[in-house]
């Protein structure tokens, strides 16, 4: 009995049934969605497609969604319109209502007279929603790239 509850939570909790397509490309739209916004300042666009209790880390540092669109936003909107970014890496992962997505991408520009030549590593994940699926979680971390 012991066992066959420990395998219907096992598979309760990973899911019986591989994502479809449909689902991974839903998720990818979303993040495509928030990085276009995000290059382009399109506020809006970044708020609404981050949930309201959202975590936002980076540098050492924990921020909920309404301080990261008070104040970090404005400084991340103007360093990444200075930058070309290019994906080096990518994967996306679903198990039913949630979803990851883990991105290594190389940043390269000038912003505030400094050039920048930097490997940046991010997670994100989703949560599927009744509007589609949301970010629930952000970890950005970087590197200069040697």
């Amino acid at each position: 009995m012991i066992a066959q509850l420990i395998l219907i939570t096992s598979v309760l909790a990973t899911g019986t049934v591989a994502p479809s397509s449909r689902d991974s490309a839903a998720v990818m739209q979303t993040v495509a969605r928030f990085h276009e916004a995000l290059a382009e300042g399109d506020r809006a666009t970044v708020a609404a497609l981050l949930l309201d209790e959202a975590v936002i880390l980076e540098g050492g540092r924990r921020e909920t969604r309404s301080d990261y669109l008070g104040h970090h936003y404005a400084r991340d909107v103007a360093f990444l319109q200075a930058m070309k970014r290019t994906i080096t890496w990518q994967t996306v992962h679903i198990s039913g209502a949630l979803a990851y997505v883990a991105t290594v991408s190389r940043l390269q520009g000038s912003y505030r007279d400094r050039t920048y030549d930097l490997s940046s590593a991010e997670l994100l994940v989703l949560h599927r929603t009744p509007d589609g699926w949301r970010i629930g979680a952000i970890h950005w971390s970087s590197a200069p790239n040697r």
